[in-house]
């Protein structure tokens, strides 16, 4: 087994390698090819830096590759499916295999991220051109996708699946491979969760030095920051976990309950980033604003005011729990809390405090969205958090859509479409700008909805995973067929972009607004 092998030796090469985004375009006789896969690739998956730095404090020699932010212009089909009427032609975007074979062969160990289903054959394939290369070589994986599908994995050559959480299982690696969260063809023993955020050493920027540059693309956009908002984009979680339990989201099952940070951490991590000319913040937290319904309400205002007093632009990409900035004792907006979360002010031509939210209303086609997920609000209250917002002086807004459900048909569609088109024309009323972002609601594994099944899957996920996702579908409805559904999410996204909108996501994946800033 290789632990034993690994022990011998104090020192060990050891490359993270992030992998070519996913290309899949759907070509239909008659019809115009259509990009269904949405391409993100200007900055890096905080994990890398997360896991690079994890490795090292560990005692491994390590280098790091991003294979997506370089060489952005490479399509490379890799397999073709018959997915409905047509094709699905699934391809890798980025730099090729072998521009890394001198990396493979430098290392001894290869490590990979695999977050997102959609991405499966791409880190498959990559373990067999690695091994290729070096028949030596192990490869230990993590992220969602092999957290809950490990054999998967294991079965096709990778050596080791990390689950759950990674910061105390570097090192465990090497000399026990019975700790909780190592997983391998002999031994499953679990899902690693709860570790002392406090404990997590800080991102390793060093690494990345020759892509920071690259790191400049904001939640849902593309060239998107004006000249008071200055790339390059920094990456912070304050948080991990989630207590909210929504039946489409992984989050729970993943890391388990919420945690978070200190302010301590916390004011080391920005300091790191300062050091590195990182002056933009990612916040990208799955539910930080959940640290209200823990106690920690003052914990929550003291990050921003840290964020602030230290002279940080700050987006919340993922979003706060609607809910959660609503004042139920009053029956309105938190007028106070919303202030300090999402204002902001210009310090010698330098937006300090928040300039872009992401708004989960998620599932605007229901009258009452609450039953579809509990922490969502009535419409018409929602809208209200979402102009209090607004009044605060943020610029951009993205806000999704998630359709797709059992029960969804041309009347649901209907009605998403209505909403997302009052919603846009609320925000630019406000002189800021709006991005409807609709998604379709897939079913991954380790979500509730992936025990429940309430959908028939008809493209089975080990044979198709480039269709778990968010924009492409396995599955249909009661109204609609899978390629049905696919029609029915692009005639929307026709009646809520613009026609240049519309031009870019279906023909390279990229979401853009409708006009440059000025």
């Amino acid at each position: 087994m290789f632990f034993t092998i690994y022990k011998r030796r104090k020192k060990m090469r050891y490359l993270h390698v992030e992998l070519p985004s996913l290309h899949l375009v759907w070509k239909r006789p008659g019809k115009k090819d259509w990009v269904c896969s949405v391409i993100r690739t200007n900055y890096p998956k905080p994990s890398a830096l997360l896991v690079s730095a994890i490795m090292r404090e560990a005692g491994f020699e390590v280098k790091v590759v991003d294979m997506k932010i370089h060489n952005q212009d490479t399509i490379t089909p890799y397999r073709e499916f018959t997915y409905e009427d047509g094709l699905m032609i699934a391809s890798r975007k980025g730099m090729i295999f072998e521009e890394v074979n001198e990396e493979i062969r430098w290392a001894e160990v290869i490590g990979l991220t695999i977050n997102p289903t959609s991405w499966a054959n791409i880190a498959l394939d990559f373990v067999k051109h690695a091994k290729s290369i070096n028949p030596k070589i192990k490869v230990w994986v993590g992220g969602t996708d092999p957290t809950f599908r490990p054999n998967f994995y294991l079965k096709q050559g990778v050596d080791a699946v990390i689950r759950g959480e990674g910061e105390d299982l570097a090192d465990k690696l090497l000399t026990n491979s019975s700790a909780c969260g190592v997983t391998t063809n002999n031994m499953d023993n679990g899902i690693a969760r709860g570790c002392d955020l406090d404990r997590s050493p800080l991102q390793a920027l060093d690494l990345f030095k020759e892509d920071i540059p690259l790191w400049n693309t904001p939640i849902e956009g593309w060239n998107l920051l004006d000249h008071n908002i200055q790339p390059p984009i920094g990456f912070l979680f304050a948080t991990r976990g989630c207590n909210q339990r929504c039946a489409y989201c992984t989050t729970p099952a993943k890391y388990g309950a919420l945690r978070f940070k200190s302010l301590a951490k916390i004011k080391a991590e920005l300091e790191h980033f300062k050091a590195y000319g990182i002056k933009t913040i990612n916040i990208w937290d799955d539910s930080l604003s959940s640290l209200i319904k823990l106690g920690r309400k003052e914990h929550l205002l003291n990050i921003v005011r840290l964020l602030k007093s230290m002279g940080f632009a700050y987006e919340f990409s993922q979003g706060m729990v609607i809910k959660d900035l609503w004042d139920k004792q009053n029956n309105k907006p938190d007028e106070e809390l919303i202030s300090e979360l999402f204002g902001h002010e210009i310090h010698n031509g330098q937006w300090v405090g928040c300039y872009a939210e992401y708004f989960p209303f998620e599932f605007l086609q229901y009258e009452d969205p609450r039953g579809a997920a509990q922490k969502l609000m009535s419409y018409d209250k929602e809208l209200k958090v979402m102009e209090t917002i607004l009044e605060q002086g943020i610029r951009w807004l993205t806000y999704s859509c998630i359709l797709g459900r059992p029960e969804d048909g041309p009347k649901e569609f209907q009605l998403a479409t209505q909403r997302l088109n009052e919603v846009t024309a609320i925000i630019e009323s406000y002189g800021a700008m709006g991005l409807p972002t609709p998604f379709m609601y897939s079913v991954f594994p380790g979500a509730k909805l992936w025990k429940t099944q309430p959908v028939k899957l008809n493209y089975e996920i080990n044979e198709y995973p480039e269709l778990y996702q968010l924009n492409a579908t396995p599955h249909g409805t009661t109204f609609f067929t899978p390629g049905e559904l696919m029609e029915a999410k692009k005639e929307l996204e026709k009646n809520v972009l613009t026609p240049n909108q519309c031009k870019r996501l279906w023909s390279e994946g990229r979401y853009t607004w409708k006009k440059p800033v000025v």
